[in-house]
């Protein structure tokens, strides 16, 4: 049976890959995409992997596995290899609806030029006043945040406060929420991106230095809280951005956008937990590979397992806006919170224990059972080729470029499925980049 298994998940794997390269246009490692970054970096990490694992009984010594029955782990694997064929599917139909080949489009985009509104030194204005910017909403955040994780780790050599300080500092900002969440999260992160375009293409000294204080404010920002993953993540976006402005990556850099990122990863397992290491790359049921390929995808076999005959409190209405919400749901809390509070309660008692998250399948289950199973492939494919699609089908200017990377590394398939149906992703990231796009053409195309 096991070797069954296998050989389907094999086979699923690859006509999922050629189908994704129908949608997207290209599959290569060295032309990295949204499409492709989705399938390498967030499904096979959140889902492939460790549903194979699962369902042939290679992770029966994880305490967590005590919690799933054999069949609601096949269970798991069967929607798992729905879902990777799925997905692709509705991306393609989005593009027949279109009309647009994606591969053409794609190859097209990829030799375009980059579109340069305004002067040289209307565009230094430019990226002065957003670096400004940055530096500002960061020393903000900072200064909101009663206790910083990164400073406790850092300068007061505390892991364990620093973990807490993670979970406290997240759920007890002290500013306004939105300043963090829309112009520290998105924003930031996006104006390096930007600069990353200008020090890339200009190679003056001028654009370097500024791209390297907006690489630092940046660098702080997504690392602040000690969370591992957003700092990885966020130098994969370099990754989606080098290959837009040098028309594909090489192997070097290509293991470079790979490999820092993993030792950066790595570096903080150390830091946080007393690790090592090496022990940690090389030792297979490490915390490394456990957190990558187990622990985003554990919240979907549970699901299965524990909603709604176990967990019975009714999850259906999380995501829809508070303002509209029936008063019986108002304090209803997201099936990952249920989760963790099921099954690790001790880590809730403690205040380091927060969601179980994982693949998004999990959370179209809890919150809406069958129907959600089989709609969500399409549901998040749809959202993913979207994106693509409209950056293929603008000018290659770098903010919009810019927000692409920053959105392409925001996917997390293994935190949910509710942020796709409502387009929580993408709903503010739009707003603001139409705000900023606004105030850009006014500076650019004022006079020298």
């Amino acid at each position: 049976m096991n070797t069954l298994i296998v050989i389907i998940s094999i086979c699923c794997t690859i006509g999922s890959i050629q189908l994704f390269r129908m949608a997207a246009g290209s599959m290569s490692p060295l032309k990295f995409n949204t499409v492709s970054y989705v399938f390498y970096v967030q499904i096979v990490t959140s889902g492939l992997v460790g549903s194979v694992l699962l369902a042939t009984g290679v992770l029966d010594y994880h305490p967590d596995v005590a919690f799933i029955s054999d069949g609601i782990k096949f269970e798991a694997w069967v929607w798992t290899m729905y879902s990777i064929l799925a997905m692709p599917i509705g991306m393609i139909m989005l593009n027949k609806v279109i009309g647009v080949n994606g591969r053409e489009q794609f190859e097209t985009y990829l030799k375009a030029p980059f579109v340069m509104m305004g002067s040289e030194n209307r565009n230094k204005l430019a990226l002065l006043l957003l670096t400004g910017f940055a530096a500002a909403v960061l020393a903000y955040i900072l200064m909101n945040t009663a206790r910083v994780p990164l400073y406790t780790l850092l300068v007061e050599g505390n892991s364990d406060q620093a973990n807490i300080d993670r979970i406290t500092s997240r759920r007890n900002f002290g500013g306004i929420i939105y300043i963090k969440n829309l112009l520290g999260l998105i924003v930031i992160p996006v104006i390096a991106y930007y600069a990353y375009v200008f020090m890339r293409t200009k190679k003056t000294f001028f654009y370097l230095i500024l791209f390297l204080v907006n690489l630092t404010i940046a660098l702080i920002m997504v690392s602040h809280d000690v969370q591992k993953a957003p700092i990885a993540f966020f130098i994969l976006g370099f990754a989606i951005m080098e290959v837009f402005i040098s028309k594909g990556l090489n192997y070097r850099t290509m293991m470079f956008f790979v490999g820092f990122p993993v030792i950066l990863v790595l570096v903080g397992y150390t830091l946080t937990t007393e690790a090592n290491s090496l022990d940690q790359l090389f030792r297979l049921n490490s915390g490394f590979y456990g957190r990558t390929f187990l622990g985003s995808y554990f919240g979907f076999p549970l699901s299965l397992e524990l909603f709604p005959q176990v967990i019975t409190e009714q999850t259906y209405m999380i995501g829809v806006p508070k303002a509209l919400l029936p008063e019986q749901f108002e304090h209803a809390q997201e099936s990952a919170r249920l989760l963790k509070i099921y099954t690790h309660p001790e880590t809730i008692k403690a205040g380091t224990g927060n969601l179980y998250s994982g693949f998004y399948m999990g959370e179209a289950w809890a919150n809406y059972g069958y129907l959600g199973l089989v709609i969500a492939p399409f549901v998040v494919g749809f959202v993913v080729q979207s994106v693509h699609l409209f950056l293929l089908l603008h000018k290659k200017s770098p903010l919009l470029l810019a927000f692409y990377a920053a959105l392409t590394v925001k996917w997390v398939v293994g935190s949910g499925f509710v942020s796709f149906l409502f387009l929580k992703m993408l709903i503010w990231p739009i707003i603001l980049y139409g705000l900023i796009n606004f105030v850009l053409k006014r500076i650019l195309k004022a006079e020298s």
